[in-house]
């Protein structure tokens, strides 16, 4: 081990000296090197643009509901399969395709009366009394004929259902609504960009960056009553979709 004397202080001290001035100049070149390499870098330009493309909807998306109630839970899904079972021919007998009816909840929960003995004055146990069992069966159903909506949604208590959720309207495919607004939005992007060239005197190189955003408005989202004991005979319109698109372009500026 090295013992620091009056006679090798200096020595000692110069030597850390050395050593601390090397890590700050290493630690100087880097940051040098970094903002060099940041700075050296192609300048660039971003531009967006926005565009908008409207559509009729093309499919109405039914949430339709058959709820049972029974003590006896062997009876409660026996009558409310059979329910089910008319609610899915009379769609089928509406023009419905098979392929567009789906099961999306099966839910069969017990009742408990859980207040039966709380009138005691003496604390006792009480267990739960079970009074019954609710099944809930929903449907989601795509009407493609709008003109047949007002007919089915008007006779779906008939045929046993009691419970409509909503009713939403969307576009079935996309695509080409997608590729209307995309174009939409690159031409004014381009544009803008050409506009910011002129205005400056800049000279603009090739495009190194694209991303896009969308948006989609359903417009309309129509939530009916949760226990319906008449038919629902109000007339129902789509509407029209809205949608959205913004593209982001990013220009390499030539020196």
């Amino acid at each position: 081990m090295c013992k620091i004397t009056p006679n090798n202080f200096w020595q000692y001290s110069l030597g850390v000296f050395l050593i601390v001035a090397s890590i700050a100049g290493l630690i100087f070149g880097w940051s040098i090197y970094q903002h060099t390499r940041i700075t050296s870098s192609p300048n660039r330009l971003t531009v967006t643009g926005e565009g908008k493309a409207y559509a009729k909807p093309d499919v109405a998306i039914l949430e339709l509901s058959v709820v049972t109630q029974n003590k006896d839970v062997k009876l409660v899904q026996t009558e409310n399969d059979s329910k089910m079972q008319k609610v899915v021919n009379f769609l089928k007998e509406s023009g419905i395709e098979e392929k567009d009816i789906k099961t999306t909840q099966y839910n069969l929960q017990p009742q408990y009366d859980y207040s039966w003995c709380r009138t005691s004055e003496i604390p006792v146990y009480c267990p739960p009394k079970l009074i019954d069992y609710i099944l809930t069966q929903t449907l989601e159903v795509k009407i493609r004929d709008f003109a047949k909506i007002g007919d089915i949604v008007g006779n779906l208590t008939s045929v046993g259902v009691n419970q409509i959720s909503s009713i939403n309207f969307t576009i079935e495919n996309m695509d080409e609504i997608m590729a209307q607004a995309r174009k939409q939005a690159i031409e004014k992007a381009q544009s803008k960009a050409l506009a910011i060239s002129q205005a400056t005197g800049v000279k603009l190189g090739k495009i190194v960056e694209i991303s896009e955003g969308n948006n989609y408005n359903p417009p309309l989202r129509t939530t009916m009553a949760k226990d319906v004991s008449e038919n629902v005979s109000a007339p129902i319109e789509a509407g029209t979709n809205e949608i959205t698109l913004n593209v982001s372009l990013t220009y390499e500026i030539l020196k």
